[in-house]
């Protein structure tokens, strides 16, 4: 079956994939392709919005032919949205991708959407017990898709052996055709059905003491708790030497204040706080005595939340992950070579219309997410 690699070198084992791809691929460009994904977005942000993703935010991408970023090879020659989500420990990340991607089915209905996990076509699973017979791993490819709300299923007897594009212009003529069983979609809505609530219900809200730069970053990009996670759950030797530092979230050292701030994160991420033991480096601030049992805990938790953000910011700018500048300028570069401004002149009205749907476009993408944590101070 074709799926992306998931060896560590290319994509964690525990990742979800998404490719949606709109009826007129013929007449599909560019600027199409970026007023519809501003447009989905705009459609989810109200359940997306406060949500404290573990790894990453549920985003989508331009693959546009001659030069395209989807690693699903037959998708190579089609211009769509694509996207990838790690979910890690909390696998309600991955339910409530799968929730947001039937609602955007529903909202465009002239979108067929495809989504797979690292294990293959996992909504299969879901609904084992009411597929059609012949339908298994090694006959599914090109045969699974979302559409107007609804799972498709494109028939064996009308495509023995489709392509991609075979697929999505049956779904196009024959849509009647292709929808599942109805017990097959009642068997995975059943696995979605609580949400968006049970995405809310996933969200816990701790108090902790933290040093006043990190609560300052925390306070304005919230979603930053899930790197800070990461980077401590996540930690080796080497990044623990950035922690031992702490020169980018100690401003004046052990000298330096311990605020309390409330802060939100999901269950899982939680649950990776308090299960590891931490010695504080030497640099830190000296942590309220173990008597003081409220105190101590949050001064502890907070504790692991500072070594985590300043591991995961250095060892990003380590890394080299671009700051917003250089992001931005690259995708300025990418939109004129696209001819999005249509030679347009640089304060003429049309062309400062184009110029806000761009940043805003830009703001909801995965570029300038890329940005915030060596951004922020």
């Amino acid at each position: 079956m074709e799926f992306p690699p998931s060896s560590s070198a290319m994509l964690s084992h525990d990742t979800v994939f998404y490719a949606l791809y709109p009826d007129s691929l013929t007449t599909t460009n560019t600027t199409t392709l970026q007023s519809l994904h501003l447009q989905i977005l705009q459609t989810i942000s109200p359940f997306t919005t406060d949500y404290i993703w573990q790894h990453q935010p549920f985003n989508l991408s331009l693959s546009i032919p001659p030069n395209p970023t989807c690693l699903c090879p037959s998708s190579s020659n089609l211009p769509h949205l694509h996207g990838h989500l790690r979910y890690g420990d909390n696998l309600d990340d991955e339910w409530f991708t799968v929730f947001l991607l039937f609602h955007i089915s529903q909202h465009f209905p002239s979108l067929s959407i495809r989504l797979w996990d690292s294990d293959g076509e996992f909504l299969l699973i879901e609904a084992a017990f009411h597929l059609p017979r012949w339908l298994n791993p090694d006959t599914s490819d090109n045969r699974i898709f979302l559409r107007n709300g609804h799972i498709h299923i494109i028939p064996r007897n009308r495509l023995p052996s489709p392509s991609l594009m075979d697929s999505l212009n049956f779904l196009t003529t024959s849509e009647s055709e292709s929808r599942a069983s109805e017990s097959v979609q009642t068997a995975v809505m059943n696995r979605i059905k609580d949400y968006p609530n049970r995405a809310k219900k996933n969200m816990h809200t701790v108090r902790v003491r933290v040093p006043v730069s990190v609560a300052r970053v925390l306070k304005h990009e919230p979603c930053l708790i899930s790197l800070a996670v990461e980077g401590f759950y996540d930690r080796d030797i080497d990044t623990m030497k950035f922690a031992a530092k702490m020169e980018k979230f100690l401003e004046k050292g052990r000298e330096d204040e311990l605020v309390c701030v409330s802060v939100k994160m999901s269950r899982a991420m939680y649950a990776q706080l308090v299960q590891q033991t931490f010695r504080a480096p030497k640099i830190y601030p000296e942590l309220p005595g173990r008597d003081w049992k409220e105190e101590y805990a949050e001064a502890e938790l907070g504790l692991k939340i500072a070594c985590g953000l300043e591991m995961m910011y250095q060892q990003r700018k380590h890394d080299g992950v671009e700051g917003k500048g250089s992001t931005w300028e690259a995708f300025m570069q990418s939109l004129e070579k696209s001819g999005y401004f249509q030679g347009l002149l640089p304060g003429s009205s049309e062309y400062h219309r184009l110029m806000q749907n761009a940043q805003e476009y830009y703001r909801n993408t995965s570029l300038h997410s890329k940005a915030r944590l060596v951004n922020c101070s």
